[in-house]
């Protein structure tokens, strides 16, 4: 390595988004990625090949311990089996990635934290949207005061179809494992919440199954979810798989003293951009060279393609925010200062979302307002 120290091992549990987003983005990022691990051996390897991936495996416990070059675990598997690997992980003394839904609900998220923080190892939550462009700078936008005490955030995303003809993954049809559209994409709106206007403190939220081409499904494709939080900002986050009509995307703040909104480039497939509106009028907010993110590349190896899932996240939008969490996570793990100021969504963040996600299912089941549980 001619004097230089060997890149930190990672390796990654999950063969749907971890091997589609995870190593790339751990690759990018300067990790060596050792290992992948999936529920079939055989099958895990196949799909590992394509990535020359040196190891697949269905065991971590005895990757873990025979490989001590392995310091990150990153966790990809369905929600409601997230619990063992990261809990395995912790017990090896290892760092720990999971995504998010974080688990089966509260009191399971409490323990990984606790466990974690026990353990003093660096934990983060794969919040990626925190580096997206135009969210990060619409955080920074709110929270170093430029339009006053946030009054009211509203996130509305409607789309028409999601190719009903194509597979959803088992899981994610599924309410008893997690399952559906508030816990698969509702948690980035929480945490965006969260991250950007304070903790929500009490929720009202509305779920529902839009799509009426899959009987068997028991998990929500809409949800509706109107907050307050702790500093008495109100809002609403509503997302849609399939609404008819046209595509719907927006985010909005406004506050005290002005409004600040994301909205899309002035030429198709351009970047989003940041708009700011006071007593000065309404302009542009430049978006600072560290928030700016490389054009998405797609995943090449188009046949372990296999579900609508697979095709959401092989489209390459989540590598670059993943990349710049993980040089996060590694700066810690190496001692050093991050690269970015923006901060990385750890187990703590997690949890605390598991709780708005929690009071949100309840709240919808029983018709009224539900308080969130302090972790």
């Amino acid at each position: 390595m001619n004097g230089e120290e060997a890149p930190i091992g990672a390796v990654v549990v999950g063969t749907g988004f971890g091997l589609f987003t995870h190593v790339r983005a751990l690759r990018e990022a300067g990790f060596d990625v050792r290992a992948i691990i999936g529920r079939n051996r055989e099958r895990t390897a196949e799909r590992a090949a394509p990535l020359g991936i040196p190891l697949a495996s269905d065991n971590l416990e005895q990757v873990l311990a025979d490989d001590p070059a392995i310091r990150l675990v990153t966790v990809a598997t369905p929600p409601h089996a997230h619990y063992t690997p990261v809990m395995q992980a912790i017990a090896a003394g290892c760092h720990v990635m999971c995504e998010k839904p974080f688990a089966r609900d509260l009191t399971q998220a409490r323990e990984m934290l606790h466990a974690a923080n026990r353990a003093g190892i660096v934990h983060a939550l794969g919040a990626e949207f925190r580096f997206d462009s135009a969210q990060a700078l619409l955080r920074r936008v709110v929270q170093d005061g430029l339009i006053g005490d946030p009054l009211m955030f509203s996130r509305i995303y409607q789309q028409p179809g999601t190719g009903e003809d194509e597979p959803l993954a088992d899981w994610w049809t599924d309410a008893a494992q997690g399952g559906g559209f508030l816990g698969a994409f509702g948690t980035h709106m929480i945490d965006q919440v969260r991250s950007t206007v304070g903790e929500i403190v009490t929720v009202n939220a509305i779920l529902r199954k839009l799509t009426t081409s899959r009987p068997t499904m028991t998990s929500d494709d809409y949800y509706n979810v109107q907050f307050r939080t702790a500093n008495g900002c109100m809002g609403v986050i509503e997302a849609a798989m399939n609404f008819p009509g046209p595509f719907v995307m927006a985010t909005k703040v406004a506050g005290t003293k002005g409004a600040a909104w994301i909205q899309s480039g002035s030429a198709f497939g351009d970047p989003e951009e940041v708009w700011i509106k006071d007593a000065d009028g309404a302009r542009q907010v430049p978006m600072p060279d560290e928030l700016v993110n490389p054009a998405p590349e797609p995943f090449a190896v188009k046949e372990l393609i296999q579900t609508e899932m697979d095709r959401w996240h092989t489209q390459g939008f989540d590598v670059a925010p993943y990349a710049k969490l993980f040089r996060q996570m590694k700066a810690r793990i190496e001692g050093r200062a991050p690269p970015l100021p923006d901060p990385t969504g750890d187990f703590e963040d997690a949890a605390a979302g598991q709780a708005v996600l929690d009071a949100s299912r309840l709240s919808a089941a029983e018709g009224r307002w539900v308080e969130v549980e302090a972790v």
